[in-house]
């Protein structure tokens, strides 16, 4: 098992969706995906925002993320090359996992994500 960092999923028996951030020798830090989604774009609420998001007017936030993680599921499931997905279970079998939460991830994010 090969995990690739902010690329593959971690399902857990609930249904959430979580991506890994930092692994060091056997040890995997994730995070929730739908959280490290929804930092990868700065949206500024301007025209441009307006003209690229227009099927978003009237809707959650969170929608956007929400919508690259269901889109990252779909690609993990063809196993094309765009990420694969993990059972949690199967994964802590393997790897000593540590979870950061919201807002631990929001001030010490473990890694630069490129652009």
């Amino acid at each position: 098992m090969k995990i690739e960092l902010f690329t593959d999923l971690i399902k857990d028996d609930r249904g959430n969706y979580y991506v890994a951030v930092q692994k060091e020798d056997n040890e995997l830090t994730l995070v929730n995906a739908l959280l490290e989604r929804s930092y990868v774009e700065l949206l500024e609420f301007n025209e441009d925002f307006k003209k690229k998001y227009t099927e978003y007017e009237h809707q959650f936030i969170g929608r956007i993320a929400m919508d690259k993680v269901r889109h990252d599921v779909v690609y993990a499931l063809k196993e094309d090359g765009h990420g694969r997905l993990y059972e949690l279970e199967e994964v802590i079998r393997l790897h000593r996992v540590t979870f950061i939460d919201m807002i631990e991830f929001y001030r010490n994010p473990r890694t630069v994500r490129g652009s």
